[in-house]
């Protein structure tokens, strides 16, 4: 067969699959509505995710929510993408803001606040109940389009024996302290280090806008993460790495096992990190929010639910029935209480089960007021571009040492053109 002979092959059989798991119009499972519900939640994620939804089918016998497992977010964006170009979307499914921005641009989702203001919707009271940086962040046009889902808090974690024995009885608040903690932590004879998961594009965007930077402008249409202040931030960080040697940058979930056999004294990471950590923790555990120094502001982490068009009228009632469900008070505090996302609603932090959890774990309840603060990354459509040349310019200065204002102007330069587009 010929190289373009396979190539169409490929393409025909890719088709093929997005078509057999998309959007199931119109169909049935005997009597019950098919909501086909794409994800990319795993291990303990996934499992608490499949547990509350079989409740849901046990109290709403007649809607089947179909689970369809994309592994990882960048393989449910690829396949998320194809989809809609063929016209073959899932009924609902997880997005980042960037993702969503596409779609609603093409028209392909249902405008969540359409579902809200009908017979079937919620109460203003309701509605108010939501933390206000999320409903912000899923709204455009001044309308919600979609309806945040699984939200996590940057946190610290660390190792209390570690950092007692080194004379901190609490974690550092402002980051020229925990650079000082971070090297007092370091022991390169022992090969331990004292913090790791921290040189990232969150802690990155936490620095810029602390300091009054932004990512981009208020158009979002010229990049500014490249001014003194991203370059004071990316300065910070490389220096952790590559002038003090007290961050071990990289290693993936190895760092984790670093940190839980001791290597490591403390691990940044989203709130979530706590649910992969908690099984095998053999000392005692610290969690801390992310240091200020200047304006109060972290970035969160997490995605969306969207219900995409297509599907029949009774399958974007059930989907609607599905998210109002999910996102009432007391399904948030059990899914945070298992996931260790954080509920999606104020009083949803008050029910028993979740305050229970707060008391549980130290620092938990001061890591949670970032809340308060939150903040996240651009929406726009080229974002999705963008993290991914922040994060390369990451890398080249960490990694291969570029000069950080020549990595962040290239990625910038590279972002420009996007944005123009």
């Amino acid at each position: 067969m010929s190289s373009i002979g396979q190539k169409l092959l490929l393409l025909f059989v890719a088709v093929v699959l997005v078509f057999n798991c998309g959007g199931n119009r119109g169909k049935t499972a005997g009597k019950r509505i098919v909501v086909t519900f794409w994800h990319a939640m795993g291990g303990p994620l996934g499992d608490a995710l499949e547990r509350l939804i079989k409740e849901f089918e046990r109290e709403h016998p007649d809607i089947d929510i179909q689970l369809v497992s994309m592994a990882n977010y960048t393989g449910l964006a690829q396949k998320l993408m194809g989809a809609v170009q063929v016209n073959a979307p899932p009924n609902i499914a997880q997005m980042y803001e960037s993702w969503a921005a596409q779609f609603y641009r093409l028209n392909r989702l249902i405008v969540i606040e359409s579902l809200i203001k009908g017979p079937d919707g919620l109460s203003e009271e309701e509605l108010s109940d939501f933390f206000p940086t999320f409903i912000e962040n899923n709204t455009w046009d001044g309308k919600l389009v979609t309806i945040p889902f699984n939200k996590s808090i940057p946190v610290f974690f660390y190792n209390d024996e570690l950092l007692k024995s080194a004379g901190y009885e609490r974690f550092p608040d402002n980051w020229e302290d925990l650079r000082r903690m971070l090297l007092s932590l370091t022991d390169r004879r022992q090969n331990r280090y004292g913090g790791t998961g921290l040189v990232n594009e969150g802690v990155f965007g936490a620095l810029l806008l602390q300091a009054r930077g932004t990512y981009l402008d208020e158009t979002e249409r010229e990049v500014h993460f490249n001014s003194p202040a991203g370059v004071r931030a990316m300065v910070y960080l490389s220096q952790l790495v590559n002038q003090d040697s007290s961050v071990y940058y990289g290693g993936g979930y190895e760092s984790q096992n670093d940190f839980l056999a001791g290597k490591i004294a403390c691990i940044q990471g989203s709130s979530v990190s706590y649910a992969f950590l908690r099984p095998h923790l053999n000392f005692k555990v610290g969690v801390a929010p992310l240091p200020v120094s200047g304006k109060p502001v972290v970035i969160g982490y997490g995605t969306n639910i969207g219900i995409f068009r297509g599907g029949t009228q009774e399958q974007i009632a059930a989907a609607w029935k599905f998210i109002k469900w999910f996102t009432a008070p007391k399904q948030q505090a059990r899914w945070a209480s298992e996931t260790f996302y954080v509920p999606v609603r104020r009083s949803a932090m008050a029910i028993p089960e979740y305050q229970k959890l707060i008391k549980e774990i130290p620092g938990f309840n001061s890591a949670l007021r970032q809340i308060d603060y939150l903040a996240f990354e651009p929406k726009s459509e080229a974002w999705f571009v963008g993290r991914r040349v922040l994060g390369d310019a990451i890398e080249k200065i960490i990694r291969a040492g570029v000069p950080v204002q020549t990595a962040l102007d290239e990625a910038a330069t590279e972002l420009s053109k996007e944005l123009s587009k």
